[in-house]
């Protein structure tokens, strides 16, 4: 007798006729809104120190999946076997790469604050007297000799270009600055400590991003079936708004970042100027941070450039700063007008003022993080508050788009190669942007 027969079949419980289930009251819902809000804010306070590295984890994910999926359709393996084998890569890459680069960029960086520390108690004075000494020299240009020690008379004005005393004024900034450095500074003197953190959270970020991406197929299909079907046209608008936004920051602004880290870190060593590698990766990093993060890279060149011992070029040294202030203009306005809208794109569209008072807020709430994310949050937040002032007064979300007008059609008469056209096409819109 088969062992299965040993034991009794046990009929399922009749279950009554299916019924709809009853809808909830006003009340029950706002007590369930109040419960889920209450919640989430009591997690997010307990595991706030987890918010940034969730993120960077969510982040490294979404700039991955795009070159997955392009491996992944050009080899033909498995989704799970692509990620699974990138994720080795990366984790020997960071075992290996993380104990040989980490050392130089290490001494850079300590040789660099150490310089900080040096220039800063008596940068007041030093400024006062370069200042002083540089005004007291004529400056030749060709045949025209200007002399600064010497007023100039226009008619009956009287233009003076002796320096006023500005040792005190500097001496307020250096002490605004000083607590700054001090924080840099114990991170500096834990170094091991903070790499042995900075390691641990890494391979957070590698586990969490793993799974993400591992299941990332099942992951919008779950989302799709959460949303109640009559809102279904409504998510998927916004979504498709909100992904050219995340694309143009992320992958864009990452792409940004590393060119603009390479054009400064290059032309910093072909200058001569001393840290230029952690020169360009202080620009890189500070491209994340809007509006701000670029000045604070160039007044960091800058002064390293102004208070190091000489130069290539045997100029002066403030000659050499301003050469070296002229250089960062340049690269920042090439960022600016050329490189940030053909690489980022203007999804974004915000004004400065609303990305400054923004970054200020976002700093205070979230850290670095909300730093970082600042741009791509008020545009998203825009889209959001749009879309409910439109459903508060009634008014239709998503006005129709007009149609694009259609492309010229080639001249029959042209002897011009398809390549050849398609390039000049290529070549057009990215000098003019259109």
């Amino acid at each position: 007798m088969p062992m299965t027969d040993l034991i009794p079949s046990v009929s399922p419980p009749s279950l009554p006729d299916h019924s709809p289930s009853p809808r909830w009251g006003a009340l029950p819902k706002l007590v369930a809104a109040l419960v889920v809000v209450v919640v989430a804010g009591l997690l997010i306070s307990h595991f706030r120190d987890m918010i940034a590295p969730l993120m960077f984890a969510l982040i490294f994910a979404y700039l991955l999946n795009p070159p997955l999926r392009w491996v992944a359709s050009k080899t033909r393996l498995p989704w799970g076997l692509v990620v699974t084998l990138l994720y080795l890569l990366l984790f020997v890459l960071l075992v290996a790469g993380l104990t040989a680069a980490v050392i130089g960029i290490v001494q850079q960086s300590q040789g660099l604050y150490r310089t900080i520390v040096d220039i800063l108690p008596d940068l007041p004075s030093r400024l006062q007297a370069l200042l002083e000494t540089f005004l007291s020299q004529p400056i030749h240009l060709g045949t025209f000799t200007f002399d600064p020690s010497q007023p100039v008379f226009i008619g009956p004005y009287r233009l003076d270009f002796s320096l006023p005393n500005l040792t005190p004024l500097l001496q307020q900034v250096v002490a605004a600055i000083q607590p700054l450095i001090s924080q840099a500074g114990v991170a500096m003197g834990s170094l091991a400590s903070v790499t042995a953190t900075m390691f641990g959270w890494m391979l957070f970020l590698l586990v969490i991003s793993f799974y993400v991406l591992y299941d990332v197929h099942n992951i919008t299909p779950s989302l799709r079936r959460a949303v109640p079907e009559a809102y279904a046209y409504d998510v998927q608008r916004l979504a498709a708004e909100l992904g050219p936004i995340w694309n143009a920051f992320f992958r864009g602004q990452l792409t940004l970042a590393i060119v603009v880290g390479l054009i400064i870190g290059l032309t910093m060593l072909a200058l001569g100027v001393t840290y230029a590698p952690v020169l360009g990766l202080l620009a890189a990093a500070m491209e994340f941070i809007p509006i701000v993060g670029p000045l604070i890279s160039a007044v960091t060149g800058v002064l390293i450039a102004l208070f190091q011992a000489g130069n290539e070029f045997g100029l002066n040294q403030v000659y050499f700063a301003l050469l070296t202030a002229g250089v960062y203009f340049l690269i920042q306005q090439l960022d600016s007008n050329f490189l940030g809208p053909r690489i980022v794109g203007g999804r974004l569209n915000l004004h400065p003022a609303i990305i400054i008072i923004g970054a200020v807020i976002a700093a205070n709430l979230a850290g670095i993080v909300g730093l970082i994310l600042t741009a791509p949050t008020l545009a998203t937040l825009r889209l959001f508050g749009n879309y409910v002032y439109c459903k508060l007064f009634d008014l239709d979300p998503w006005p129709p788009v007009p149609a694009p007008a259609p492309a010229p059609a080639p001249s029959p008469n042209s002897k011009m190669p398809r390549w050849l056209t398609q390039s000049a096409v290529t070549l057009r819109r990215l000098l003019t942007g259109k």
